[in-house]
């Protein structure tokens, strides 16, 4: 993924999202997570704010298959309201999740 391309998709994730209740938030990318990792869990958390728009088991599908995602590549969103803060950063991996992640996607 080019440089272009990832700043476009954070770019477009802080202009969609970082709104209303979000207004004067900051996104913070832990230096442990690839920018391309970042760019496609931002890409994914946008896609899921969208969906929830959607009939319900469209939202709760999508939303679900973007925590599989995240889960296999090790990277995690959380919200600090109290600092006004959204990180993206590396959590550590458990074999046995994974193992249950496959199980989850190929059966």
């Amino acid at each position: 993924m080019k440089k272009e391309e990832i700043d476009k998709i954070i770019e477009s994730w802080k202009s969609y999202l970082l709104q209303g209740q979000l207004e004067g938030y900051e996104l913070e990318i832990d230096k442990s997570v690839p920018m391309e990792f970042a760019a496609i869990a931002l890409h994914l958390d946008a896609q899921t704010v969208r969906a929830s728009g959607q009939v319900e088991e469209f939202y709760e599908g999508y939303r679900q298959a973007a925590v599989d995602v995240l889960s296999v590549m090790g990277v995690e969103i959380a919200q600090d309201d109290y600092n006004k803060v959204i990180s993206l950063f590396r959590k550590e991996s458990e074999d046995d999740k994974q193992e249950e992640l496959k199980k989850h996607i190929w059966g």
